[in-house]
């Protein structure tokens, strides 16, 4: 639809064709449909590795926490909206911004407990039966990680940060919080906000006028939508969420209204959200220098997206004129004008004279010029966004007659949408699966879990780890988005991956396929064809070289002993299965060195632990110690102050006998 202010919705066009193109929706369309098919393709989208390969207890670590990220990803959060969600933002906004945080909450229930006496000793019945009742108890509701997406409008950052790390090097960082006045209420009356008055509640429901808000709500005017038929308590007042650094620390408040109300004491970050980080991430899909509020495609071609709408209005005007000219009428001649306006078949118009009273006035058809533009129009569109559409291939009518002329063009077209892909894959995703995983160190502690993560982990198998525990997971890891050349075009990625285990298969020759790995060639092959796995397709442990030599064997035997093969597939089969033992009685030696290293190194953190929490204690006792002795110092000070204070008694005479 066209924008508020266009031409097209004033008085002046009101008998005119105001059709809209909608160029741009199918710009962010193909946007959202490459990073559906460039990040959803199989279900390893991402990948977790140690910092330190080396180290068997830091790859246990990446293993087990890609399965929670892959959890969490797939039970608890909405990631493909979200993902494609963001990319919408940062095409039609020039940046998206995500908030993840861990959310935990109670709910009221009962368990099951014996009752004691005064003196705290189980009371019985007069059978002898321990009386229980149901005590009131706390029990988790809501313990999951959480990522939202904030509308950019509703998120201020200083303009005069660094473009490059916006949101680490902002002094400030303010979130607008839409929420309804009851849940505001509720809050209060727990005891988790600070009481405000309701007459600040009330004001907090106007919030300045917001042009993007406006435009994406269809004239909606925000904080102006109180209506008289709904309960105040449904009305939105605007929270905000506060970051401020400082003292060169980050403190954080929550407050409500333009005034200022504090629902919140100032907190040190760390206080908040244990990790220490800023739970806001923003990316973008335009690099702009010295900017940090980067340009939206949109923007971009927006004088495009006007120029092929006027070039479309003005040929859909100039062909309604030709389909249904306009009419001049003689006056005086006694014709009705409403005779000449309808048109049907058939119908009779009583005139004096048809030649000379009634004259048709049409205007001249659309000539090839003005298709050839919108051409133009198009393939310039097309150049800016970095699409390849039919527009692309026939302007090239010389190019296109062969295979790698298209080819080429193809190649060239897709350059664009997959550096906007990488560049929204490092700005946006990367640094939010990051906060994913500084979440889950700080908060997860859900033993159902981490016992499935640890299961389709492996830990006990590859590593000998039995328990997840925080050593375990708080280790320095590196995450990566599996996006790359190709990622927007499936058939182009198979092309390219069939390419290159063609390219190895020459350089290396046969022995390369007893090197492979079997699933996951197969994963990869099936993602890209389209299934996210492909191992319901084939039989548990099936091999494909022992089925090869099995086949071989069983057309030799039936030629006959007469003709010999010149290598007997019998002991291949023989060879590749004492090959295949040799390689699991090695990995089983190399997991178990895995699992003493493992081990040795879990003994040393735990050592490390006891040794800190025995100094902790000895320091404990030793302040302990010099407290009661500075009090007995004070008590013993205190006593002989108190012994000079006292009146001196009266000297006695010493010659003086009893009674005188």
């Amino acid at each position: 639809m066209h924008a508020q202010g266009s031409k097209y919705l004033s008085n002046a066009y009101g008998y005119r064709t105001t059709l809209y193109r909608p160029m741009t929706r199918t710009m962010v369309r193909k946007a959202e449909a490459h990073t559906a098919s460039a990040f959803f393709s199989n279900e390893d989208v991402v990948s977790v590795a140690p910092q330190d390969d080396d180290d068997p207890f830091q790859n246990a670590s990446a293993d087990v926490m890609k399965e929670l990220l892959q959890y969490r990803l797939t039970n608890s959060i909405p990631w493909f909206q979200t993902v494609v969600g963001a990319r919408q933002d940062a095409e039609v906004h020039g940046i998206c911004v995500a908030k993840a945080y861990w959310k935990y909450s109670e709910k009221n229930t009962t368990e099951r407990q014996f009752r004691l006496d005064e003196s705290g000793q189980v009371m019985r019945d007069p059978l002898g039966v321990p009386i229980t009742w149901d005590a009131p108890a706390k029990a988790p509701d809501v313990d999951q990680p959480v990522i939202d997406l904030i509308a950019p409008e509703n998120f201020r950052i200083e303009p005069g940060a660094d473009w490059r790390q916006p949101i680490e090097t902002s002094p400030y960082i303010i979130q607008l919080i839409p929420m309804y006045i009851q849940d505001i209420e509720e809050k209060i009356a727990s005891g988790e906000w600070l009481p405000v008055a309701s007459s600040a509640l009330r004001n907090a429901t106007d919030l300045d006028d917001d042009v993007t808000r406006r435009t994406r709500e269809l004239g909606r005017v925000p904080g102006k939508d109180a209506d008289a038929w709904k309960p105040r308590p449904f009305d939105i007042a605007w929270a905000r969420e506060n970051i401020v650094r400082w003292g060169g620390r980050d403190w954080h408040f929550m407050s409500v209204g333009m005034a200022g109300e504090l629902l919140t004491e100032p907190r040190p970050l760390e206080e908040v959200y244990l990790h220490g980080m800023r739970p806001y991430v923003m990316g973008a899909i335009l690099l702009e220098t010295h900017k940090t509020y980067a340009t939206s495609k949109i923007e971009l071609v927006r004088d495009l997206q006007r120029a092929a709408n006027d070039d479309w209005n003005l040929r859909f005007d100039n062909l309604k004129l030709v389909l249904n000219p306009r009419q001049f009428v003689k006056i005086g001649q006694g014709i009705e004008v409403a005779d000449v306006r309808s048109f049907m078949p058939g119908k009779v118009v009583l005139t004096k004279d048809p030649v000379n009273d009634i004259k048709w006035d049409r205007p001249p058809a659309p000539d090839s010029s003005a298709y050839a533009e919108q051409d133009r129009i198009n393939l310039d569109f097309d150049n800016l966004t970095g699409d390849f559409s039919n527009t692309s291939v026939q302007s090239n009518q010389q190019v296109e007659q062969t295979a790698t002329g298209m080819n080429l063009m193809s190649s060239t077209a897709s350059i664009i949408p997959e550096y906007e892909l990488r560049l929204f894959a490092e700005t946006f995703i990367e640094p939010l699966l990051k906060q994913l995983i500084k979440l889950e160190q700080a908060y997860e502690t859900d033993p159902v879990i981490l016992a499935i993560a640890g299961n389709r982990a492996q830990l006990f198998q590859k590593y000998g780890v039995s328990e997840i525990t925080d050593t375990l997971l708080n280790q320095s890891l590196t995450t990566k988005v599996n996006v790359g050349v190709g990622a927007t075009n499936p058939k182009l990625k198979l092309q390219n991956f069939a390419e290159a285990a063609d390219l190895l298969s020459k350089i290396f020759g046969p022995t390369l396929v007893q090197g492979i790995n079997f699933e996951e060639v197969v994963k990869e092959i099936m993602g890209l064809a389209g299934y996210k796995d492909g191992s319901r397709f084939f039989q548990q442990d099936f091999n494909p070289q022992v089925a090869q030599l099995k086949q071989q064997l069983t057309e030799a035997q039936k030629k006959g002993g007469n003709k010999a093969s010149a290598v007997d597939p019998s002991f291949e089969i023989q060879k590749i299965q004492m090959q295949q033992q040799g390689d699991i009685q090695e990995a089983q030696i190399r997991a178990q060195t895995d699992q003493a290293n493992a081990q040795a190194k879990l003994h040393e953190a735990q050592l490390a632990e006891a040794s800190e929490n025995y100094r902790s204690v000895l320091a404990a006792h030793k302040e302990m110690l010099m407290q009661g002795r500075d009090h007995a110092h004070q008590h013993a000070l205190a006593h002989a102050n108190a012994q000079r204070q006292m009146p001196a008694p009266p000297p006695q005479n010493p010659f003086a006998g009893p009674g005188v």
